[in-house]
C-alpha cells in the first residue's frame, strides 16, 4: 500500500508538471501582448524590447520543455516503483532531492514575481530596467500565486514520496524475492518423471 501511494504521488507530480508546461506555453502570447503595450508606455528602447521578448520566449519555452521531461521521468519512476524495481526506488530518491531544490527555486521566483518589483543587477541601462519591470507587470496577477502553490505542492509531494519509500513496509516490498520467469531453454512445466 505504501509503495502504491508513493507511485500515485509520483504520477500526480507528473500531471502537475504537464499542467505547468501547458500554462507556460499558453502564457507566451498573452504576456508578450501585454508587455509590448506596457513597454511602449514606459519608453523602452525598441532594441531592448526585442531582446527582452526573446528572453521571455526562451525562458517560458525552456520551462515548458523541462516540465514535460520531468513529467516523463516521474511517470517512468512511478511505474518502476509500482513494479518494485529497486533501481527506480533509488533514482526516485535522487529525483525527489533535485525536485525539492528546483521547487524551492520556483517558490523564490513566484515570490519575486508576486512582489512586482525587480532589480536588474549592475545598475545597467534604465531602458532595460523599465523593460524588465514592464515584463514583470505583464504577468497576470494569478500567475505568481499559482506558480507558488504549484511549487509548494511539488515540495510536499517529493518529500512525501521520499518518506513513503523509506518506510519499513516499503523496505519489505523492495527486498522480497521474486521468482524468475523461465528462460528460453527452461520448460515452463517440469517434465514428468514417470518411467
Amino acid at each position: 500500500m505504501v509503495v502504491t501511494v508513493a507511485a500515485a504521488v509520483l504520477a500526480l507530480l507528473a500531471l502537475l508538471n504537464l499542467i505547468n508546461a501547458i500554462l507556460h506555453l499558453a502564457a507566451i502570447s498573452s504576456v508578450l501582448n501585454r508587455f509590448r503595450v506596457r513597454a511602449v508606455l514606459v519608453g523602452v528602447n525598441p532594441a531592448d524590447l526585442g531582446n527582452i521578448e526573446t528572453s521571455l520566449k526562451a525562458a517560458l519555452l525552456t520551462s515548458a520543455l523541462v516540465s514535460v521531461l520531468a513529467a516523463i521521468v516521474l511517470l517512468a519512476l512511478a511505474w518502476g516503483v509500482w513494479q518494485g524495481n529497486r533501481v527506480a526506488r533509488i533514482l526516485t530518491w535522487i529525483v525527489c532531492g533535485l525536485g525539492v531544490m528546483l521547487a524551492c527555486c520556483g517558490i523564490s521566483g513566484a515570490a519575486s514575481l508576486g512582489s512586482g518589483n525587480v532589480t536588474v543587477q549592475g545598475g545597467g541601462d534604465p531602458s532595460i530596467t523599465r523593460g524588465v519591470q514592464a515584463l514583470v507587470d505583464s504577468f497576470p496577477g494569478w500567475w505568481a500565486a499559482l506558480s507558488g502553490l504549484s511549487s509548494v505542492g511539488q515540495v510536499l509531494g517529493y518529500i512525501a514520496t521520499a518518506v513513503l519509500l523509506a518506510l519499513p513496509a516499503a523496505n519489505a516490498f523492495f527486498s522480497r524475492t521474486r521468482a524468475l520467469p523461465p528462460g528460453p531453454d527452461t520448460p515452463a512445466v517440469p517434465p514428468s518423471t514417470t518411467a
